[in-house]
This record gives structure tokens, sequence and C-alpha cells, in this order.
């Protein structure tokens, strides 16, 4: 009998929702047999379309259906990235590319991979650049700590996180470029630790042993 009345129901549209962090407005729509086979559910759209910002046309902001009301999908931000494509034009001659990737967690005990970017005004190398990282390291950790998942897509949406970022960076080298190219939520693994883990570990290496020859002198 529940394969017949399967099999006499028909798809129907139905909408999904953006959060209320973005008016709550229609994002999408999707063919179903019922609501709840929305959850789960993930799309893309682009943040100029979805602030009416043409300056933010190279970022792409990533949603999942969490949740049904009435007949409505109901979504969260789980992704925030700079389309790779705008990455690429950033990168000049005469300058660095530091593109570092590690994990921690927001106030809220969301685990998110963050994915930052740096670009320098000219080329540097050896203990600047390793303090350039574990400074940005070290601040994101901290400042993501602080406050909730959805402050967090907020502030990179606005750019108070990266120019709060540049502001401090500055003091140690010129920054042409300071973005944070990816941030989204990270699936937890048994036994994992958040601990952000820098891609560089020689560079820091370096920073010591310079700091030691600075105190010899």
């Amino acid at each position: 009998m529940t394969e017949q009345v399967t099999k006499l129901k028909k798809k129907q549209w139905y909408q999904i929702m953006a959060p209320s962090q973005f008016g709550s407005v229609v994002i999408g729509e999707t063919m179903v047999y019922e609501p709840q086979a929305m959850l789960g559910k993930t799309l893309t759209h682009n943040l100029m379309n979805l602030t009416n910002d043409p300056k933010k046309h190279n970022i792409n902001i990533y949603f999942k259906v969490v949740e049904i009301e009435g007949n409505k999908g109901i979504t969260k931000v789980v992704g925030y990235e700079i389309i790779p494509s705008s990455v690429k034009r950033f990168v000049r001659r005469n300058s660095e590319k530091m593109d570092l990737s590690f994990s921690c967690e927001t106030a809220d005990n969301v685990l998110v991979r963050v994915k930052p970017l740096l670009i320098t005004r000219a080329d540097v190398k050896g203990s600047v650049a390793a303090k350039m990282r574990n400074s940005l390291v070290q601040f994101l950790v901290k400042t993501i700590k602080k406050i909730s998942y959805n402050d967090i897509i907020n502030d990179m949406i606005s750019h108070k996180l990266q120019s709060e970022i540049r502001s401090g960076l500055n003091k140690i080298y010129p920054l042409k470029v300071c973005e944070i190219r990816y941030l989204g939520i990270e699936a937890r693994e048994h036994g994992s630790s958040p601990l952000p883990v820098v891609e560089n570990p020689q560079e820091i290496k370096e920073e010591a042993q310079a700091e030691v020859k600075e105190e010899k002198a």
C-alpha cells in the first residue's frame, strides 16, 4: 500500500529561503515529493546578488537547508569563498603570496576551516614572513573564538575582519591584499584537534633563530 501511495505522489516546487542575515529572501526552488526531502540540499549564490553590491561580485556564499518551516526550506550559511579566478588576479610580480589554511572554533563551538590570503607590496622572506604568518594565525584564532559563527560571516561580508587583520599586519610589513579566501564549516573527526596548523614550519624555525641572534647581538 505504501509503495502505491508513493507512486501516486507527484513532485512539487518548494521554495528555499536565505537565513535572516540575508533578509530571509527566496534564494532558490527545488522539486521534491515532500518538503522534508529538502533537508541537506546545498546551493551557491553570488554575494553581489544577495547584497546588491557590485563590489562583492567575486565572492560566493554557500547555503545548506537545515530545517523546514511550513513548506519552505530554511538555510544556514556553510561557506564563504572568493572566486578562484579573482585570487589569481591578486598576485603580481615582486610580491609575496602567503596562503594559509587551518581549523579553529567559534564562540558557539562551530569548527571552521579558515584560509586567509596575504600579498605583500614587495618580496619578503625569512623571519619577517614567518612573523606575519604567526601573527595572522594567532589573531584569527583568538578573534574567532570570541564571536559566533554568524557574526564571523557578517564581519567578513562587511570586510570588518579583513580590515582589522590588515591594520595589525601593516605594522610588520605593508600589505597589498588582505583577504579571507575561504571560510566554511568543517566536519569534526573523532579525536581530531581544532588547533591551527601553519603550512610553512621552516619559516617559523628561521624566525626563532633570527630572534636568538638579535638577543645575542
